[in-house]
């Protein structure tokens, strides 16, 4: 896709963001309940299930669209324009803004619901890089890329001044929320991963008790969650994290799996169940603590769910909201953005400034619903991540906003 328009700014030092604390807050407070994670049914009871957006729209109920999928674009309008006429706004939406960290699945939702949806629109995805000099990069169809939390501002002022939106009562705005309005990529984002792999060490000790090694599976995970596994893991956490228990047992050793991997003779994950089948049968003494966890992924996977291994996913919670609000409110702030989870303050000054003008706004994050919301059993006394009161960090856009008009 040819760019339209690139600048630079340069930067007097390696760091030219000078980050502050804002307080405390939470998800809900600019967002409501007006969240829809992976298994896209709304946090909010007024809006339908996924089940009668389907059926509206004639798709079929069989598969649960992913954020790549023309499908979920349409589900996903669908639930912005029931969302729009629940607040009796009789007009229908015009206008759309994006906001997410990456190019590939934020920014290829965002074209699908511009192509789906013929409304106006404008996609900012933003990556903090402050070694680098600030830079802008705005393609053909009106995606702001930024190496800048901290251009949000600026990207809503060239929207209302230079390119005509209203930023209304008509505009429909989407916002990601892993390393996005939380964990801000490049910035805070580290914390969630570690966070993850907290979830899922969880779960192996659980499972594996004192046969446990936990520098082991870091090994295991550390390897597994590269680029080129993709073929076996389909850059599916879930997946690694099976597949580091199955590793961990000692059914199959690491290095088998990536010598297999490196000659093209383990390609998929389902020939790795296949593999995992075999083994058990051979060496059944080995396979017993395994086997429970195995039948459940193997089940949610031949039914078409993205996220099979719930038991990690629970886990993966109770870790993340452990991380969020941890730090003390006078900690320093490199501190902060590497031991808690923070809300981007560049994102909560803008939904806050969005809302007063009316805006529709609405979280859509391929974050799974068991990885985000407390279990009956599990967790039943932590609050959604959604309603976590954590810490605001970042650099402040509101003299930028008040000044738009």
């Amino acid at each position: 896709m040819s760019s339209l328009s690139t600048t630079t700014t340069s930067s007097s030092s390696a760091v030219d963001e000078q980050f502050q604390v804002f307080g405390r807050g939470a998800l809900c407070d600019y967002f409501g309940d007006r969240i829809v994670y992976r298994n896209l049914e709304p946090l909010d009871a007024q809006l339908p299930k996924l089940k009668t957006a389907l059926r509206h729209l004639g798709l079929s109920t069989d598969i649960l669209p992913r954020k790549q999928d023309v499908e979920y674009a349409k589900v996903a309008l669908w639930f912005a324009t029931e969302a729009q006429s629940l607040r009796g706004i009789k007009t229908e939406p015009a206008e759309l803004l994006f906001i997410g960290d990456t190019l590939y699945n934020d920014g290829g939702a965002y074209r699908n619901m511009i192509q789906a949806s013929g409304w106006k629109g404008s996609c900012f995805i933003g990556y903090e890089q402050p070694e680098d000099d600030a830079a802008i990069c705005i393609d053909d169809d009106n995606i702001y890329s930024t190496n800048r939390w901290s251009k949000l501002g600026e990207w809503v002022q060239w929207l209302r001044t230079e390119q005509g939106f209203q930023l209304d009562e008509n505009t429909v705005v989407i916002v990601d929320i892993d390393k996005t309005a939380l964990g801000a990529r490049g910035r805070n984002d580290k914390i969630i991963d570690q966070s993850r792999i907290m979830g899922a060490s969880r779960t192996m000790s659980n499972l594996l008790g004192a046969r446990f090694d936990s520098s082991e599976f870091q090994q295991f995970y550390t390897e597994l969650n590269q680029p080129r596994y993709h073929g076996l893991t389909e850059d599916n956490q879930d997946y690694i994290a099976y597949i580091c228990l199955v590793l961990s047992t000692g059914l199959i050793p690491f290095d088998d799996v990536v010598d297999q991997v490196a000659k093209g003779a383990l390609e998929n994950f389902d020939q790795f169940t296949r593999l995992v089948e075999t083994r058990m049968m051979i060496s059944p003494s080995n396979s017993e603590v395994l086997r429970q966890s195995h039948d459940a992924v193997i089940t949610s996977v031949r039914n078409g769910d993205p996220t099979p291994f719930k038991r990690f996913r629970r886990q993966e919670f109770i870790s993340t909201v452990e991380h969020m609000g941890n730090m003390a409110d006078d900690a320093p702030v490199e501190e902060m953005l590497t031991n808690e989870i923070t809300l981007t303050e560049e994102v909560c000054e803008l939904a806050e400034w969005l809302n007063q003008r009316g805006s529709l706004l609405l979280c859509l994050s391929d974050k799974p619903d068991e990885a985000s919301m407390p279990h009956k059993y599990v967790s039943p006394d932590l609050a959604p991540v959604h309603r976590a009161v954590t810490h605001r960090v970042g650099t402040s856009i509101k003299a930028v906003l008040e000044a738009i008009e």
